[in-house]
């Protein structure tokens, strides 16, 4: 009787049928993240309607005194504007040095509460 011969050795194939599907996903993605962007051509509509996104700037001065747009408002009326601001348009929060952190903190969280995420705050360099 014959015995079999033992494999001494790893086969290495499957091994290297992998590392080029892995090489030629790694080159695929590599172009689209030199380029930055993934160019494709986009259909032509025959009607358009353009979205205006509206910018509100809020103002806080030293001594608690809120603005929108520079204009002076109390705390209810902001809360009242607050509830006015639609979910795409932009909010900038400017705030006095002097002015207590909580002021600014109670506008954020009221626009946070609205479902407001496109806050910014303005600071000079």
């Amino acid at each position: 009787m014959r015995s079999l011969k033992k494999v001494e050795g790893i086969n290495v194939v499957p091994l290297i049928d992998i590392m080029l599907v892995l090489l030629a996903i790694v080159l695929t993605i590599s172009s689209f993240i030199a380029l930055g962007k993934i160019e494709i051509a986009l259909p032509q509509a025959s009607s358009q309607i353009k979205l205006e996104q509206k910018r509100y700037d809020i103002s806080i001065s030293a001594d608690k005194q809120y603005f929108i747009n520079k204009q002076a408002i109390s705390k209810e009326e902001l809360m009242n504007k607050i509830n006015e601001i639609k979910k795409d348009d932009i909010v900038a929060i400017s705030a006095d040095k002097q002015t207590p952190y909580e002021e600014f903190i109670f506008v954020v969280d009221s626009l946070k509460q609205k479902g407001i995420e496109k806050i910014s705050m303005v600071v000079e360099p």
